[in-house]
């Protein structure tokens, strides 16, 4: 099917719309740019200059997708936002384009990017990330793959939020959160997303390893690279925990206690 384009949208010549693209009142979209087939823009969308948008997203009223980054240093030169496959991105979200030349911001696929939330240059939005009401990435911030960012998190320039991680709602952090941790306050890490786990798969007998990986080398106290670096890494979890520890420039979320086991564990249901 063509393309269907409300009166009232402005559309520049050089965006090219895939089959089944349906564009709603009072949308203006800036070429070049690229919409992947069976898109639905809903009203008030402001899309462009150099997006690339794959096929059977939604964008909600006022969206802004790949509009000039909020930098100083950003001296107008062709950047990029590219976005995959069946995103929901909701009410008054805002992505902006890369800063260098070059550069791009990026969102995978399956996403879903909840009203107000905020994407900033040169971030990059794993797989089935999901960003809830009012959460703000600044710059070049990295969110892994199934990580649950709640309302109103607040996450620092450069920093990297790991796979299937949960950030609970009016946290904030200026330090790397480690893969399927949940963080909670001041950067500070409580336990796993067990929760999440369950969700994606993983067995009671990985879900367990994690555990114990984490209460013994992450959450006690001291982080020792050395410990760290001779870790058995014959279950990949472990490895990709690690590796994410050894690679940190900004420094790990702060441990906080683990939690009680005479009393109910909260693991992040519902948040």
């Amino acid at each position: 099917m063509r393309p269907e384009i409300h009166p009232s949208a402005v559309v520049d010549s050089s965006v090219e719309l895939g089959e089944d693209v349906r564009v709603g009142p009072f949308c203006v979209l800036r070429g070049p740019s690229r919409i992947g087939a069976g898109t639905l823009l809903m009203e008030r969308v402001s899309v462009g200059p150099h997006v690339t948008m794959g096929e059977r997203n939604r964008v909600h009223m006022g969206a802004i997708v790949g509009h000039e980054p909020q930098d100083h240093s950003f001296a107008g030169g062709v950047s990029e936002t590219v976005i995959g496959d069946e995103n929901e991105i909701r009410e008054y979200v805002t992505i902006h384009r890369g800063t260098k030349e070059h550069s791009r911001t990026w969102i995978g696929n399956g996403t879903l990017l909840m009203a107000g939330s905020h994407v900033a240059h040169n971030c990059q939005v794993g797989d089935r990330a999901i960003l809830a009401n009012g959460v703000l990435l600044a710059g070049h911030v990295s969110v892994g793959a199934g990580a649950f960012l709640s309302g109103g998190v607040l996450v620092h320039q450069f920093i990297r939020i790991g796979r299937l991680a949960l950030l609970r709602g009016g946290s904030r952090t200026s330090r790397d959160v480690p893969p399927f941790a949940i963080m909670d306050g001041t950067h500070t890490l409580r336990t796993i997303n067990r929760v999440g786990l369950r969700r994606a798969g993983f067995s009671r007998e990985t879900i367990a390893a994690i555990a114990a990986f984490y209460r013994d080398c992450l959450l006690s106290g001291t982080l020792d690279r050395e410990r760290l670096a001779s870790t058995d890494r014959s279950l990949s979890e472990i490895g990709e925990i690690v590796d994410f520890v050894l690679a940190s420039r900004r420094g790990i979320c702060f441990p906080g206690r683990w939690p009680d086991r005479s009393r109910p564990e909260s693991d992040g249901e519902g948040e």
